[in-house]
């Protein structure tokens, strides 16, 4: 073997002491946020958004895992379970968090105590919707033709126990008339029966009835938020129609209870960053989302507030789904 020179070896010698002399750093666990629907919704489509402004400004990795199943609870059970390091958080919307607790009595865990707040996602209101043979062409003739038609009151949602089915309670009861609900499972069979003159009226996104609003096919007759949104500017909102209702739905981020509050300002700043980005707040706007950063303190208020406003409409109904 070839020997090594005495000024070779005293520049090895020294580059490995200089190296044995560095700090090591450990590579950051990467944040998981997950979501519990199949990828490609939108609650999917926000959390990747999110995820990748996140990882580029925390400098460590934020990735979206879908646990499907459940409307959203198997990835809420999940989160509940995880250790409180920030390292584990999802991102539901509104129905997970204060809809299903009063409607499944299987749940096992309080979305008040079990949870810590991070940060609003976005915000998105719901919309009535008329088939074609459905004559009325405003939401105060609706009203009216209910009131003259009874055993016609029926109205649909894309599932039982969502929030669609609760604001078409909520409408009969601002409104002073009966509806019966007819549950679907998704939005395509409810739009199915919309368009085939079997259902007369249903609740939904705006975005599920956009197409076929624009072609005329069926009428939105208004939606829940508090001002007209962009996409729809010819639809008024309830109130405006007479109704004295507002509703907005929402994308929220959560992490197990017990964060510290380091961490979770550090998460909810990251999160918020991202949400004020231009391109991701265009991106939220063609999804029929309005980007909505808000700190961790604002997201427990709304969690809060949504739960004493609508838990009474819900409790009203009698409805249980299990």
């Amino acid at each position: 073997m070839q020997q090594l020179s005495r000024r070779t070896l005293v520049q090895s010698l020294t580059a490995i002491a200089a190296a044995a002399s560095l700090p090591t750093f450990a590579q950051a666990a990467p944040v998981k946020i997950l979501v519990g629907f199949p990828p490609g919704g939108s609650a999917d489509t926000t959390a990747r958004l999110i995820a990748e402004k996140m990882s580029a400004s925390m400098g460590s990795p934020v990735i979206v895992e879908n646990r499907p199943g459940a409307g959203g609870r198997i990835a809420a059970q999940a989160v509940k379970d995880a250790a409180p390091d920030g390292n584990t958080l999802m991102l539901v919307p509104m129905a997970v968090m204060v809809v299903q607790p009063v409607v499944f009595k299987s749940i096992k865990y309080d979305t008040t105590k079990d949870f810590t707040p991070i940060g609003n996602a976005a915000t998105f209101p719901l919309a009535l919707a008329v088939g074609p043979a459905t004559p009325a062409k405003t939401l105060a003739e609706l009203v009216t033709w209910i009131k003259a038609n009874p055993n016609q009151a029926n109205y649909g949602s894309p599932a039982t126990g969502s929030l669609p089915h609760f604001l078409g309670e909520m409408l009969g009861t601002s409104a002073g008339v009966k509806m019966q609900h007819v549950p679907f499972q998704g939005g395509a069979p409810l739009m199915t029966a919309l368009l085939g003159g079997q259902l007369p009226m249903g609740f939904d996104t705006p975005l599920e009835f956009a197409e076929n609003h624009r072609a005329g096919k069926l009428r939105i007759l208004a939606v829940s938020s508090g001002q007209r949104m962009p996409q729809f500017p010819e639809v008024p909102t309830m109130r405006e129609a007479g109704i004295n209702i507002e509703a907005a739905a929402w994308f929220g981020v959560f992490g197990p209870a017990g964060l510290s509050p380091a961490r979770t300002e550090a998460l909810s700043g990251a999160m918020q960053a991202a949400l004020r980005q231009s391109d991701v707040s265009a991106r939220l706007t063609n999804l029929g989302l309005t980007a909505a950063p808000e700190s961790a303190t604002d997201m427990g208020k709304r969690l809060a507030a949504d739960k004493a406003r609508w838990e009474p409409v819900i409790k009203a109904t009698g409805f249980q789904a299990d």
